[in-house]
């Protein structure tokens, strides 16, 4: 078992966030978010490397030598999430914030009634809008899907099949969960980019602005 769900978010014990991470996690959602990753291209990333996971050949799309990253990257979205789902913070947006949903529609009856779509609004196309209103609600739906330990296990096997000439469809446990799995890991993607855009970019333009130089 790599996490134990304790009475403080200082407590876990995570893959890849490290103590300063747990201490401060809208800092390092900041950081992910401005210097590590954009989230379009790490999107189009997970596609590739859940394609080529899933290939029967040796085809690979993307680039595979990448995938270590991307590994990575996907974990720490997940633990991020977990560390956030049992933290105390409160994550609801604000009702005049502009990415609030007015309604719990997908993003396709959200395009139908606005007027203008903007970024980082375009971002959010898999999250309904009571997920981004409140992303704890994604949270608690993320991990009653699969636990932190089952994620990591996913994580790996995909890694493992984006590498050899099997695909991850063909493993038992988790294969036939491969749709859901990829829209999970789409949507935690967009659900950490909804703490950034509303909580970790307000955090740092006041406290480090200097990561913005």
């Amino acid at each position: 078992m790599k996490t134990q769900l304790v009475n403080t978010a200082q407590e876990f014990d995570f893959s890849y966030l490290n103590n300063d991470d747990i201490d401060s996690p809208l800092y390092c959602i900041g950081y992910f978010y401005t210097k590590q990753v954009y989230i379009e291209e790490l999107r189009q990333d997970i596609h590739n490397w859940v394609k080529t996971a899933c290939s029967l050949s040796n085809d690979q799309f993307g680039d595979p030598d990448q995938f270590p990253l991307i590994h990575q990257h996907c974990t720490k979205l997940l633990e991020i999430a977990y560390l956030l789902q049992h933290d105390d913070i409160d994550l609801r947006i604000d009702k005049d914030h502009p990415i609030y949903r007015l309604n719990n529609d997908c993003f396709g009856w959200h395009i139908e009634n606005t007027q203008t779509l903007s970024c980082p609004d375009l971002y959010y196309r898999n999250l309904l809008g009571d997920e981004i209103n409140d992303v704890k609600t994604f949270f608690e739906d993320l991990f009653e899907f699969n636990t932190l330990d089952q994620w990591y296990k996913i994580l790996g096997l995909l890694f493992i099949h984006s590498k050899q000439e099997t695909s991850f469809t063909q493993q038992e446990e988790y294969g036939y969960m491969i749709i859901e799995i990829q829209e999970y890991l789409e949507k935690a993607l967009e659900s950490i980019s909804v703490v950034y855009e509303t909580q970790a970019l307000p955090y740092l333009n006041k406290y480090y602005p200097e990561l913005f130089d």
